[in-house]
């Protein structure tokens, strides 16, 4: 094939896919290349489009399932479509969540639990013995009343209260649109899909361990576990329906919690896919110059809604999950007192200390994983200035504008409004692990007995 018939065809391929909200708008263009034939099962009976039936696939196996797990928690974006009444219903569950979240921060202080070491009382974890009452009227300094309890509990409700706004409020359908683009622009739809299983996957295997540590802590705990002495007469013979309401909030905080990670997660590897199929098809020249700059300000677009508004509640995420991990390692190196803990109970605030830092820091490697193909992106003007074959009947005008273009994009993912780059990531990391590995060696820690 000659390199004019190559770049025709080139064209009609992007032709084919310049529309992405062709499902909302005029007439659609026809993509044969995508008639695979996955997508020949995937047709309905009267449908002969392959971009309608690919969208189709997309809200069937992407979208649907995906605004429906983001509705557990009541994050589920209002669209124009919807009716006034599943709107308002929205909202309503929206406020039902917030309801019970209030409620699980109160429960959590008058049981005494809190997310970096359990129980706080060192005689609530100990055997109850003739000489010990269980630690139930242990009373609250206000410095452990307002860092153990209130702080942890405020940026966990403004991580809520932000994800609500930016997905019934300032989305706009954004969501909807970039799954969307990324399907149309992608060859492999039955990738994404996976790629969306796997994620959630993954967020459940998180939220099983998260909530299998407060399981463990409530039923590791001694029959009275009420902190507050004025109330522990009073809910004495509520202690099992305590426990239940204790663990059902705690399992909601922790699900409103792995859901908006997730939902980054996603949008950051959606966003990743975007920009190396745009990539991948300025190289291979199936894409205009001229048009590759107006998909990348599209990107651009996309971008600056991932840093300005989805990950606010991240942002409040990361700095309550880095709080009780490095909180949870003072009290392991420090204040916890292994004598009178068996093993068991050591090697769990272990895993969840683990965990903490891991959900704390995991949205930093996910954010610098989009800066890698952003600045991949901007070696392709050089790379298409070099390369003969494909691009020897462009104009020279054309391939500097393309160069120039490319060089001078800024894109990066952004926490905390700061881009997040590898290298000085990785620098942070080092720095986490030379404060862990000097507690150790500084503080005296006997989890495993003298030797």
């Amino acid at each position: 094939m000659s390199t004019a018939e190559r770049t025709a065809e080139g064209d009609r391929d992007y032709d084919r896919c310049r529309e992405p909200w062709s499902s909302r708008s005029g007439s659609r263009s026809r993509a044969t290349s995508i008639g695979s034939s996955w997508l020949h099962d995937e047709l309905q009976p009267g449908e002969h489009e392959p971009t309608s039936a690919l969208l189709d696939y997309c809200k069937r196996k992407f979208l649907r399932p995906y605004v429906a797990i983001l509705t557990l928690v009541g994050l589920n974006p209002i669209s124009t479509d919807m009716t006034s009444i599943r709107a308002c219903c929205s909202y309503v569950q929206a406020l039902m969540v917030l309801f019970v979240l209030l409620v699980g921060y109160l429960l959590r202080y008058i049981c005494g639990y809190r997310g970096d070491r359990g129980f706080t009382s060192y005689r609530d974890i100990r055997p109850i013995t003739n000489g010990t009452d269980g630690g139930a009227t242990t009373p609250n300094t206000i410095g452990e009343l307002l860092f153990g309890f209130i702080v942890p509990s405020g940026f966990n409700l403004l991580a809520f209260v932000s994800a609500v706004l930016v997905c019934k409020v300032i989305d706009h359908e954004q969501l909807q649109n970039l799954i969307e683009r990324v399907f149309l622009m992608s060859a492999k739809p039955k990738r994404l899909c996976r790629m969306l299983w796997l994620f959630l996957a993954i967020a459940l295997a998180l939220l099983i361990l998260l909530f299998g540590y407060a399981c463990c802590v409530v039923m590791m705990q001694p029959s009275q576990i009420v902190k507050v002495s004025w109330l522990a007469e009073i809910l004495s013979d509520w202690e099992m329906w305590l426990r239940v309401g204790l663990l059902f909030t705690i399992l909601l905080q922790d699900l409103v919690e792995i859901i908006i990670l997730s939902n980054y997660y996603i949008e950051c590897y959606l966003l990743r896919m975007h920009l190396e199929t745009l990539s991948h098809k300025l190289l291979m020249h199936s894409i205009d110059s001229l048009d590759w700059m107006r998909e990348v300000l599209e990107f651009r677009k996309l971008l600056e809604r991932l840093n300005q508004h989805v990950s606010i509640p991240v942002c409040f995420l990361i700095v309550m999950n880095l709080a009780y991990a490095f909180a949870g390692l003072v009290y392991l190196f420090k204040d916890f007192d292994f004598h009178y803990c068996a093993l068991k109970l050591v090697l769990l605030n272990i895993a969840n200390v683990m965990l903490w830092l891991f959900l704390g820091l995991l949205p930093f490697f996910v954010a610098s994983s989009v800066t890698r193909v952003c600045q991949n992106a901007q070696a392709n003007g050089h790379q298409i200035r070099v390369r003969p074959f494909v691009y020897h009947n462009t104009s020279a005008e054309d391939l500097n504008s393309t160069l120039l273009f490319a060089a001078s994009l800024d894109m990066s993912a952004k926490l905390f409004r700061m881009p997040i780059q590898p290298n000085y990531l990785c620098f942070a990391i080092l720095v986490v692990v030379i404060v862990i590995l000097t507690l150790g060696m500084c503080l005296n820690l006997t989890a495993l007995g003298k030797i």
